[in-house]
């Protein structure tokens, strides 16, 4: 089974690419993350948590799961900042996310550092936008080469006196403890012979070095060694790493939000894909800039967008619909229900900044960067933004050659320099009782025409919140996102609970979310929260 042939919504449950569609740790919410490794083999895993705006980066790091392991995590705020901590034993690089834990940061959307990635000036490095968003979680490499140091490794390169063991052989747990997280950690260095690669090189459109932009790490398999490394000569491919995926869907994850203040807690589901990136090795070193990969659109390969409408063709929808609530009919007692609608995929079509790397749109990654060789250039930069002395002057538009597909989102996220790429909707409420009311986008009219006040509802965000109700423009949200749309039921008079469906105009657009029900009585100790996935027209 190819990737190009097999990109869909799992029916099983599990999946190699998998999408939590909300994390947040705002008023009091902590985010909770299940992963299960499935296979008999040794997986890599890339964990990233992607900013709910714009969808930049804010943490990413690698996981080796041992066959059957299982990894856990607790997002909780610390110092204003997400802080994803965990007491399990299972190995990441970097090392330090397993012994003491990280925190988000803002570096890719914001002037820090010798480098701006900035993508608008109003938000740029705002630790609000840290605080809430969604994770993706992708298998980029597998390995049965995990209970002997030798005799694997021996057969693979057809040479005697290998003497270390593979990556997953170090991750694999023997009596609850892998071998050597911090021999796992080193094997995901870029090797040796490659110097590092800084913001200056994107600026400058040096190409990504490595194997396919990858940094050859010992962690991947298949590149020829540049020294000798554990018996094995210089010019051998690679033995040690981890080789290309081969299972369709390995990894079952669970994630639950929590709130112990208000004793609200409950799992959210998860989106998880079937057939991401079968016959592809997506390995990379976890350094700069490499570990930008591999991303959810990079199953055809690293640093490259070619399959991203096969991935969207399977998870697209063209409706969402799900309950609404805001329940005051008890003295006391309160009812809430609010949507998270997340669009895992958008970030490549509306985030276009030719020479910023953290960019989803870029140079690199849109033109490609095969075997370590970017194709494209910088375009014209785009009016608004004002170059600022560090480097990359941003943004600027990509070349005409190099391909961004806005299709079928309809406004860039750069445009305007307002931090939004708005997607406008037409949607319908029910009570309970079949009465219905429909709002539609803004339309033109005849002349002449009485004037009126127009309500346009847009979703202008990667992971959005929806507060829902007859006061849904006064309320606060439940899940305490500072940038949720209201969308206001008083065209049904006494109505408090019913559901409602959101109809995308124009297009189908690759979605996941929930419906998360709160039921407040005023005692955190029989309080509680629910959650349901949306049903979708795909």
């Amino acid at each position: 089974m190819s990737p190009a042939s097999a990109q869909t919504v799992s029916t099983t449950g599990t999946g190699s690419a998998v999408v939590i569609p909300y994390y947040t740790v705002n008023d009091g919410w902590e985010t909770l993350v299940n992963v299960t490794n499935t296979s008999d083999k040794s997986l890599a895993v890339k964990f990233r948590m992607h900013e709910s705006r714009n969808s930049r980066d804010v943490l990413d790091f690698n996981l080796a799961l041992s066959p059957f392991d299982v990894w856990t995590a607790t997002i909780r705020i610390k110092d204003g900042r997400p802080f994803l901590s965990t007491a399990d034993n299972s190995c990441t690089s970097p090392d330090s996310v397993r012994t003491a834990g990280l925190s988000a940061n803002e570096v890719a959307y914001s002037d820090a550092g010798a480098a701006t990635f900035r993508d608008h000036d109003a938000t740029k490095g705002s630790v609000e936008r840290l605080r809430d968003g969604y994770i993706t979680l992708l298998v980029m490499g597998e390995d049965d080469r995990v209970d002997d140091v030798n005799t694997t490794l021996v057969d693979s390169v057809g040479v005697a006196g290998v003497t270390r063991g593979s990556t997953a052989y170090y991750a694999k747990h023997v009596n609850g403890q892998p071998r050597d997280c911090a021999q796992v950690d080193r094997d995901f260095q870029r090797a040796s012979n490659i110097p590092s690669f800084t913001a200056n090189d994107a600026v400058n459109g040096v190409a990504i070095p490595g194997v396919n932009g990858s940094g050859n790490p010992l962690a991947r398999a298949g590149w020829p060694l540049n020294t000798a490394v554990g018996g094995v000569a210089a010019g051998t491919n690679n033995p040690f790493g981890y080789g290309p995926v081969t299972a369709a869907a390995q990894l079952k994850v669970n994630a639950s939000l929590i709130k112990t203040s208000k004793g609200f807690g409950t799992s959210i589901p998860a989106l998880s894909v079937t057939g991401y990136a079968v016959g592809q090795n997506l390995v990379t070193a976890q350094q700069f800039p490499y570990f930008l990969e591999p991303a959810i659109a990079s199953s055809a390969g690293l640093w490259t967008t070619t399959n991203l409408g096969v991935l969207e063709a399977g998870i697209a929808a063209n409706s969402v619909a799900n309950e609404w609530a805001e329940n005051r009919t008890e003295p006391g007692v309160t009812s809430d229900a609010e949507w998270v609608v997340t669009f895992p995929t958008k970030r490549y079509h509306v985030d276009e900044d030719a020479r910023n790397i953290q960019s989803a749109c870029n140079q690199y990654r849109n033109s490609t960067s095969a075997a370590g060789v970017a194709n494209g250039a910088a375009g014209v930069p785009y009016a608004g933004f004002t170059p600022i002395a560090k480097l990359p002057a941003q943004p600027e538009q990509l070349a005409a050659g190099v391909v961004c597909p806005l299709a079928p989102f309809t406004e860039k996220f750069q445009d305007g320099n307002d931090g939004v790429s708005n997607i406008e909707l037409e949607y319908t409420f029910y009570d309970r009782e079949e009465r219905s009311a429909v709002a539609a986008p803004d339309t033109t009219v005849p002349s002449p025409f009485p004037p009126g006040v127009i309500d346009s509802d847009n979703l202008s965000f990667e992971a959005n919140v929806i507060k829902i109700g007859p006061n849904a423009r006064s309320k606060a949200s439940v899940l305490g996102s500072p940038n949720a749309l209201a969308l206001s039921t008083s065209d049904l008079p006494g109505a408090e609970t019913g559901w409602l469906r959101i109809d995308f105009t124009g297009a189908a657009y690759p979605v996941a979310g929930f419906m998360l029900k709160t039921r407040d009585f005023g005692d955190a100790t029989v309080n509680f929260a629910q959650a349901a996935e949306h049903a979708y027209t795909r």
